[in-house]
């Protein structure tokens, strides 16, 4: 059995019902009825950068990053396939640059969706410490 099992029903036109597990995921190709692909690849990477991010500094840094929002941008080419993605992350912690290094560094090494799209598509990441 593998690790990781969806199912994704596609009844007509570019729409998509998606399950993982006992979770449903609208997907539009279209934009209209749900995010598109590129859409949720770049949140779920976001969303993943963020955890790896905070598992880091837990685990390894011993400190709490408190309230973190991540907000990414992502370019297309004219094929609508992406080129470029970057995150701007606010964290509420104080952090020194020596500790965002470090934070980006943790948060690089432990996102698996990172691990799993193309170097190029590597997120540039910019960080605001003390934010909230």
């Amino acid at each position: 059995m593998a690790d990781i099992e969806t199912t994704t029903v596609n009844e007509a036109k570019f729409h998509a019902l998606s399950r993982a597990g006992d979770f449903e995921l609208s997907v539009d190709a279209s934009g209209e009825e749900g995010p598109t692909p590129n859409q949720v690849l770049v949140a779920d990477y976001a969303s993943c950068f963020t955890f790896a991010c905070r598992a880091g500094a837990q685990r390894e840094m011993d400190v709490e990053l408190g309230e973190v929002e991540t907000t990414a941008e992502a370019d297309l080419n004219d094929d609508d396939d992406l080129t470029s993605i970057s995150f701007e992350m606010h964290v509420e912690a104080d952090l020194d640059d020596g500790e965002v290094d470090e934070l980006l560094d943790l948060g690089e090494d432990i996102c698996h969706v990172r691990d799993s799209v193309k170097e190029s598509l590597h997120a540039d990441v910019d960080v605001t410490t003390d934010a909230f």
